[in-house]
């Protein structure tokens, strides 16, 4: 690197590998995209290499990208902690926490709670990312992360947040046309509702298979919340948590003696936050509010 390498530069590299376009990077660093683009042009220039390609999907990394990253994000790190330990806001309950979740969980789940627990903390700003896929907390991506599964490697924390059950649900029109099945094999003349099979963010999704239904599903989405309206407007009977639809009166539980699946939501973050009073705290109310509403999530 050149001695006119400007560290200020590496802010507007880890805003577009985070959120892949130029407008969404200036809009989360109150910028215009033209000062992104010159800022990361400069900063390739200063490196000598190449740090971004266009896909479909935005901004990628090229390799010398992905050398620049774990540099990027100790450095990041490291201004961090300077500036919370040394101003003092590692302790106050102020500042951003972002949190990632899936959409049926995030939106029908996180977002009142996280509401509500802003009211007793205004100092605490939330940014609440909906994304069906899993998040990187290692590359400070999100503060905390709303995960189905456990992780297997890397300097995680696993917290507990609450498990839920889910079974079937239809529209009350689609059962009376159709009628009401009352065991697995009468699925075979209804058509069902779920997950497109190769685009799963994680085998917990894999609902259908666990219940060794080999239906085609007729009606398939990324999305729980695409699911649950498709089932609302009678596309077929869709496997939905219990907080998304038991007080929904346009849908009706179906097979909900044997065929209830429970799964859990966990609550993961990176050691490297964990001396963030905010963070933490975010994450201690989630726990508790999720335990203390248990009846929304499972069959007493």
């Amino acid at each position: 690197m050149q001695d006119s390498f400007d560290w200020n530069d590496l802010k507007f590299f880890l805003a577009l590998y985070r959120l892949k376009r130029m407008t969404a990077a200036g809009r989360a660093l109150a910028i215009d995209q033209t000062t992104v683009a010159r800022r990361i042009k400069a900063l390739e220039k200063t490196v000598g290499a190449h740090l971004f390609i266009r896909d479909e999907a935005g901004y990628a990394l090229t390799k010398a990208g992905e050398r620049l990253l774990p540099i990027a994000l100790d450095i990041e790190r490291a201004s961090t902690r300077v500036h919370e330990q040394i101003v003092g806001e590692a302790g106050r309950l102020a500042g951003m926490v972002r949190i990632g979740a899936p959409d049926g969980l995030g939106t029908f789940v996180v977002t009142p709670l996280l509401a509500r627990f802003q009211q007793d903390h205004p100092d605490v700003e939330v940014s609440l990312v909906i994304r069906s896929r899993q998040f990187q907390l290692s590359h400070q991506e999100v503060h905390l992360s709303i995960d189905l599964s456990l992780p297997e490697s890397g300097r995680l924390l696993a917290r507990k947040m609450t498990d839920y059950h889910l079974h079937f649900f239809a529209a009350p029109d689609y059962l009376r046309r159709y009628g009401t099945p009352t065991k697995l094999q009468d699925l075979r003349r209804h058509r069902l509702v779920g997950y497109i099979p190769e685009m799963l963010f994680s085998p917990e999704l894999r609902y259908l298979e666990e219940l060794g239904i080999s239906t085609p599903v007729g009606f398939s989405s990324t999305s729980m919340i695409a699911q649950r309206e498709a089932a609302r407007e009678g596309a077929g009977l869709a496997i939905l948590p219990r907080f998304m639809a038991l007080d929904d009166p346009g849908l009706e539980p179906v097979l909900t003696g044997d065929y209830v699946l429970k799964r859990t939501a966990w609550i993961l973050s990176h050691q490297s936050t964990e001396d963030l009073a905010r963070v933490r705290v975010v994450s201690e109310y989630l726990q508790r509010v999720a335990r203390s509403e248990r009846a929304r999530f499972l069959i007493t």
